[in-house]
């Protein structure tokens, strides 16, 4: 035999039949030895015996693996130990541990006596914490890595009535898991667990389990979590009904948090609030349901919503897969035009019906279609000229033939931006995984010790800017806020200030917290800050000051404003002391794909050259963010020695855009003499493109000192 887990070693433990004899067999099969541990018991644990481990051991050894039996209880502390051992001296190592052992002792909870809840709780959650804790150990000895692979079950993370032991046993073994994962992580070694049905003698007289439900369907996902490919896979719950694979996760509500303390009242008024979950985008709609139909019947609808006047305009809006429709403007009047021709003064373009369906019921915010590309133009002025003069809402309302009674209410009164400061948008939380590492650590050039994946096995501290990557959870949740009112199309990131007091990991369970921290009217727009704080155990690792300029014009995305260019004289002829490190940087065609991806900033200037184009820039631009990740590893470099904990803070301002291909030089100066009693070296630096223009400058770096 050969396969993905030659030269491995697997135990699995309650392998004498059904769903651990299947796992047994499919190791062996992809070439691991295998250790078939069973007691040999009934259904409910009592008895025991060699023979059911002894012809799964045969099995094996017939189509040609090796194998050898354990006859152990998991619920015993020296018999789990000895599983362990028994590998060991078998076969010399130990790689994979399937926790599969398992008994049921159904009864309702006030029929349910304590025998028979520790009977299912010794074997379950503890045999699975006294296997896991051994083969751990060994694990660590060995430092070659290593798999946990669980079984919960969605009794557990579901409940399932008359089950309050083995659903109590099985949500613990879903929380252990994700602790060994954590714990196990520096060592490589992933812990993950499965909640399988199928039909088996622990579910032969479950009527709701079909028989087309074969342990054999679940074994190949278990042999996918022992193998290499799931090397990065770790601290997660799998269901596997039969062939039906998915994932379990946990998530929570961005919830509330009142400026003064909660009173019983006060929870009460909030309750539907604190439990509100994010709302999804409709479902697609077929042309077999109507879709086309609604769609035809809303554009033919818009003219009798028209709000605008001296707008001169033929508009082509196409929705992939449900057609093609017009609607022409003239002053105060709009008409409809079935079959428009060419492309008008501009396209708008939905990605499907769905999206335009969820759009005109209000179960999709529009900056958001925007931001992830739902929606997309060939002019900026028309789409934003579409939004003001244009109700969707109202004309899906008329296109469903729903009657109005009156006339809509005048629309309340805009609620001023200043109104807003100290408005917060509260996160959820998170882990740093280390897929959403190694998506950034790629984007941003990072390839440096001590990061994620550069450091050898024990690496697990990602960027000092990888903050961002969870702050943006606030800054799209700003941008989609109907009270801000805020035209993503006008807006600039005008400058960033990040503080760093502690390192991230992977691993680590984060939450941002998002404010309205100040604003400040210009005479061509204003200038809005928003305070970021990254929270660790409710201790901060890391704030940012995100100043955005929102223009009170429509010019062009790539105009920046008169205050901006103002200020933002070429650094290069402004006199600094002697530049004392540098960095060179080229920007990759791919970047600011890559980084989209990363950042989870989809806005399609960044992405859409056809976009970015109608947007008034030359191509797409780089994300102003990822520019200053390329200055935060040259300071890094530069002036912490390639320290990322020395970086404390750094502050940049954006003053002119980054195309593929730039090829982008950082600079640092010493700023003045060091705080020797903060302990903190002050720098100045500037980001310069090939032709010598400042892309990044007006830039402050703070360094700790180094110790010794």
């Amino acid at each position: 035999m050969s396969g993905v887990l030659d030269g491995k070693v697997a135990l699995v433990t309650g392998a004498g039949g059904g769903l651990g004899e299947a796992y047994a067999m499919a190791l062996a099969a992809a070439g691991a030895r295998v250790v078939v541990n069973d007691l040999g018991g009934a259904r409910d644990g009592t008895g025991g015996g060699a023979s059911m481990a002894d012809r799964v051991v045969e099995a094996i050894r017939a189509a040609g693996g090796e194998a050898v039996a354990d006859y152990g209880s998991v619920s015993d502390e020296a018999q789990a130990d000895g599983m362990i051992a028994r590998a060991v001296e078998a076969f010399g190592r130990l790689d994979v541990v399937v926790n599969n052992a398992g008994i049921l002792r159904d009864k309702t909870l006030v029929r349910m006596s304590k025998a028979q809840w520790d009977a299912v709780i010794d074997v379950h959650l503890t045999g699975t914490f006294l296997v896991t804790r051994a083969a751990f150990k060994q694990l660590l000895r060995a430092g070659q890595g290593g798999r946990i692979i669980n079984t919960s079950s969605v009794s557990g993370l579901k409940g399932s009535f008359g089950q309050g032991n083995y659903g109590a046993a099985k949500a613990g073994i879903a929380g252990l898991t994700r602790v060994v994962a954590l714990e196990g992580r520096k060592a490589g070694i992933t812990a993950n667990a499965i909640a399988p049905v199928a039909k088996t003698r622990m579910t032969e007289d479950i009527d709701a389990v079909p028989d087309a439900m074969r342990p054999e369907d679940i074994a190949p996902l278990v042999v996918w979590l022992a193998s290499d490919a799931s090397a990065e896979v770790t601290g997660r719950v799998f269901g596997a009904h039969g062939r039906h694979y998915f994932e379990y996760t946990v998530e929570t509500t961005p919830g509330v948090e009142p400026e003064q303390a909660w009173t019983h009242e006060g929870i009460t008024a909030a309750f539907e609030r604190i439990t509100a979950t994010v709302s999804a985008p409709a479902p697609a709609t077929s042309a077999a349901s109507g879709g086309d139909d609604a769609v035809r019947a809303i554009f033919e609808a818009l003219p009798r919503v028209y709000e605008g006047k001296g707008w001169d305009a033929s508009i082509v809006f196409e929705v992939k897969g449900a057609g093609r429709y017009g609607v022409r403007t003239r002053d105060d009047r709009a008409t409809f035009d079935p079959a428009p021709q060419g492309k008008g003064d501009g396209v708008v373009t939905f990605d499907s019906a769905a999206t335009l369906l969820a759009l005109a019921s209000g179960k999709l915010n529009p900056q958001q279609a925007f931001m992830s590309q739902k929606i997309a133009t060939s002019s900026l002025d028309v789409l934003m000229r579409f939004a003001k003069c244009f109700d969707l809402a109202r004309a899906a309302r008329l296109a469903r033939g729903e009657e109005e009674v009156e006339a809509a209410p005048e629309a309340a009164p805009e609620r001023a931006m200043r109104d807003l400061i100290g408005k917060k948008y509260l996160g959820r939380a998170g882990f740093v995984t280390a897929q959403a590492a190694r998506l950034y650590i790629d984007a941003t050039e990072q390839h440096d010790p001590p990061y994620f994946g550069e450091g050898g096995e024990s690496a697990t501290m990602v960027p000092p800017m990888f903050a961002v990557r969870p702050f943006m959870e606030g800054l799209i949740a700003f941008f989609e806020d109907e009270e801000a009112g805020v035209d993503l199309t006008r807006v600039l990131h005008g400058e960033q200030d990040m503080r760093f007091h502690a390192p991230v990991h992977v691993g680590d369970l984060v939450v941002q917290r998002t404010e309205i921290f100040a604003v400040e009217d210009k005479s061509s727009g204003r200038v809005v800050r928003l305070k970021q704080r990254l929270l660790r155990d409710g201790e901060i690792v890391c704030e940012a000051i995100s100043s955005m300029f929102i223009r009170a014009t429509t010019r062009s995305v790539g105009d920046k404003p008169a205050s901006a260019k103002a200020s933002a004289a070429p650094s290069q002829e402004q006199e600094h002391p002697p530049v004392v490190f540098s960095a060179q940087q080229e920007v990759a065609a791919d970047q600011s794909l890559r980084y989209a991806e990363a950042s989870g900033d989809h806005n399609p200037i960044h992405v859409d050259p056809e976009f970015a184009r109608a947007a008034g820039l030359p191509g797409i631009i780089l994300h102003g963010l990822c520019t200053m990740a390329f200055a935060s590893r040259a300071v890094v470099q530069g002036a912490c020695g390639g320290d990322p904990v020395r970086l404390q803070r750094l502050k940049v301002r954006f003053i002119k855009p980054v195309r593929p291909g730039d090829v982008l030089t950082t600079e640092g100066w010493r700023a003045g003499a060091a705080d020797d009693a903060a302990g903190v070296e002050v720098y100045g630096l500037e980001l310069l493109n090939q032709d010598g223009e400042v892309v990044l400058g007006q830039a402050v770096a703070e360094v700790a000192q180094a110790v010794g």
